[in-house]
């Protein structure tokens, strides 16, 4: 290993071939265009082949970082600010040797696409075939040609800048895909919805007159039934579009004014119809900055206000009132839920935002799918805000939804409020 160092410092001013630099600076210009400064982990014991691999990286315009053993090479991955783009070890690498270096990052999903290169100057060939066995993308003998070295090292950067280049490419290709889907999904789903809510609000309206208690019974079937399918689609369509980022992207892009009472009177509504067997409660609006905006999807916001809401009437003490209270402050316009009902056991705390996990189900019938309370946070903190769930046994919940207050100059002409309920 002395002599591989040395050959890597020695003539350190002499200029390479005029072909190895053109094929370098190509890699380069190709790395350099895809990501920050690149940056090399070097694990190495002996004090002179640390300074001439390093002297020889930086020179090349790699940034260098120098462990001496391998249980701080290890330290340096998990405290870095991101992993290097390539690790250079030593075979004989203190404590235990290199290949348990490797074995270990190969180990470790966060650092298992990192190109890894072994040094040794060991002559047989078992401990190439070990290195290789293990994952080291090469394993060099040395000493060895400083053009080579190099080549090698801008080669394997190179490959490693185009497949992640790829992997971005694919991931965009899969969340355009995600977001297409959902589009269509909504589409779909939404439009049959639509009609026969209407037919059988006219059913309704027809019959309301006539002392038909068959027809009627048929037709609150109907009613209540599609408001459950309504609900039901409308939830699993935000939900993938918050799983596939569109609600994101869709509150970033096109945000509206709207005022926070117009979604929370909506939401109150929409909660109420979510009850198809009647509820019992009073609603409480509180309302303390009535005038109050947010930017964001009033449609989104009223859905998850309503999500809230709908949890409070199914679960509060149908002797006691459920309290709304909104109001501004530190920027935020706050909106609480609260019920005096059972609580929520402390056991089921920590599972109340897992998707399709509902607390005591049998005990309480037509929950549906289990994603209103993710769903409604998931919505309120696509829109930059906070939610928080606060539950004590035998007393009630409340939860506490904040969202970015949107001032009445950021925006010009009242037009804009236009359909925000």
């Amino acid at each position: 290993m002395f002599l591989f160092a040395e050959c890597l410092i020695s003539g350190g001013q002499a200029l390479l071939s005029r072909e190895f630099r053109e094929n370098i600076a190509f890699m380069d210009d190709y790395v350099t265009s895809h990501g920050d400064v690149t940056t090399i982990l070097l694990a190495a014991e002996k004090p002179t082949l640390q300074r001439g691999m390093k002297h020889l990286l930086t020179k090349e315009g790699f940034a260098v970082l120098v462990s001496a053993d391998g249980n701080h090479a290890l330290e340096t991955l998990r405290t870095a600010a991101r992993p290097p783009d390539l690790i250079v070890s030593d075979v004989n690498l203190p404590p235990q040797d290199g290949f348990e270096f490797l074995r270990t990052i190969r180990a470790n999903r966060l650092w298992l696409t990192i190109p890894f290169l072994f040094l040794t100057d060991r002559r047989e060939l078992e401990p190439l075939r070990q290195g290789y066995l293990l994952g080291a993308d090469a394993c060099l003998q040395t000493p060895m040609d400083r053009e080579q070295f190099l080549l090698i090292i801008h080669g394997k950067l190179k490959r490693q800048a185009e497949l992640r280049e790829q992997i971005e490419q694919q991931r965009y290709a899969l969340d355009k895909a995600r977001r297409e889907f959902t589009s269509m999904v909504a589409h779909e789903l939404r439009t049959p919805l639509t009609s026969i809510n209407m037919a059988a609000e006219i059913l309704a309206r027809h019959f309301s007159s006539h002392n038909l208690p068959e027809i009627q019974e048929i037709i609150d079937v109907m009613q209540h039934g599609s408001v459950r399918m309504t609900r039901m689609v409308e939830q699993m369509v935000l939900y993938m579009m918050l799983e596939s980022g569109a609600l994101r992207e869709s509150v970033s892009a096109h945000p509206r004014p709207s005022r926070v009472r117009d979604a929370v009177i909506g939401a109150i509504d929409r909660a109420r119809q979510f009850h198809y067997r009647g509820w019992k409660n009073l609603i409480h609006f509180n309302e303390l900055d009535p005038d109050a905006l947010v930017w964001g999807d009033p449609g989104a916001i009223k859905h998850a206000l309503a999500e809230v809401i709908s949890n409070a009437i199914a679960f509060a003490d149908p002797d006691q009132p459920i309290q709304l209270t909104q109001w501004v402050s530190d920027g935020l316009v706050w909106v609480t839920v609260t019920d005096y009902g059972p609580g929520i056991p402390a056991e089921d705390l920590p599972y109340v935002f897992e998707p399709y996990r509902q607390a005591q189900r049998y005990k309480h019938e037509q929950q549906g799918v289990g994603i209103g309370l993710p769903l409604a946070r998931g919505i309120i903190e696509a829109h930059g805000g906070t939610f928080e769930l606060c539950s004590v046994a035998n007393r009630g919940t409340q939860v506490i939804m904040g969202i970015p207050v949107c001032e009445a100059e950021d925006f010009a002409g009242d037009e804009a409020l236009a359909g925000s309920a």
